[in-house]
Formats: C-alpha cells, sequence, structure tokens
C-alpha cells in the first residue's frame, strides 16, 4: 500500500499523460453526415419519433454528434458503433442493400437493438424503448419493407 500510495502522483501523471497522447490518434474525429442517397420513411409519425429517438444516430445520416465523440476514446467507441450500424441498416441509403426485415425485428424485439452502451448513457434516455414501442417500430419497419423495399438484402443477413 505504501508503494502506490508513494507513486500516485506519477501514476497519475502517466494516465494523464496518456489520455493526453491518445488524442492525437485521428480515428475517431470526422463526424461526416453524408448527404442521403435516398431516404426511407416510416409510415408512421409514432415511429419515427421512436426511430428518431432510438434509432437515427446509427442508422441513418442524422447523427447527433455530442461534444464528448470528440474525445478518446470515446470518439473511437462511437464511431465504431455508427459505422457498423450504417452499414447493416441505413435509412438514408435506401438505394443500396440493407439487412433483412426479420433480422430487424429480431433485434428490436429481444432488446439487441439499441445497444446497452446507447441505453445506459443520460442523453439516450429514449432509447430504452417498452415493449409497445418495440412492437410500433417493428410493424413500421415490416411496412416499409413492404411497401418501399430496399434495393436488395444483404447476402448472409436474415431477410
Amino acid at each position: 500500500m505504501t508503494g502506490i500510495r508513494s507513486n500516485l502522483p506519477r501514476i497519475l501523471l502517466g494516465g494523464l499523460a496518456l489520455f493526453a497522447l491518445i488524442q492525437l490518434v485521428p480515428y475517431g474525429r470526422a463526424h461526416a453526415n453524408p448527404a442521403p442517397t435516398k431516404s426511407a420513411v416510416l409510415a408512421s409519425p409514432k415511429a419515427r419519433e421512436i426511430f428518431a429517438n432510438a434509432c437515427a444516430d446509427c442508422h441513418s445520416y442524422k447523427t447527433k454528434w455530442p461534444w464528448y465523440t470528440n474525445v478518446a476514446p470515446v470518439s473511437w467507441l462511437v464511431t465504431h458503433d455508427v459505422n457498423g450500424g450504417r452499414n447493416a441498416l441505413n435509412l438514408s441509403t435506401w438505394d443500396k442493400a440493407q439487412v433483412g426485415v426479420d433480422d430487424v425485428a429480431e433485434k428490436i424485439k429481444s432488446g439487441e437493438m439499441p445497444p446497452l452502451q446507447y441505453k445506459i448513457s443520460p442523453n439516450h434516455a429514449k432509447a430504452r424503448l417498452s415493449d409497445q414501442q418495440k412492437a410500433i417500430l417493428i410493424a413500421s419497419m415490416r411496412q416499409l419493407y413492404a411497401s418501399d423495399p430496399p434495393a436488395g438484402i444483404k447476402q448472409g443477413e436474415g431477410g
């Protein structure tokens, strides 16, 4: 215990230096919201509201980038999640292949989406969906896929 206590100033200074150093890593700073190529619109106003609160940051080009998304290592995690979400399902690129609607429905119903790291953030309290909200969102996604299907379903993904 004495060793830790006597080295505490060095440990804190080292931690601060490491934190400052990782700010130089460029990954996670490009917060681009490209122009949509073809936007899909959920028919229900309630579903659009739920999607905006719980899904749009990662599944569209309407991502909100709070100040802390400029601070590593949080910036790395958020960028990774946004890129992964946009690659799977992106309502701003509906003219490109998307994950299948059954997979979307299962991820929402199981609570896998939105992911835990998103739901626990105080800034995303509205992303904690009730069973009723999940049902509204799933029904609206099914309606969207039926009335305005995406350009295709990604190979190897649910449909």
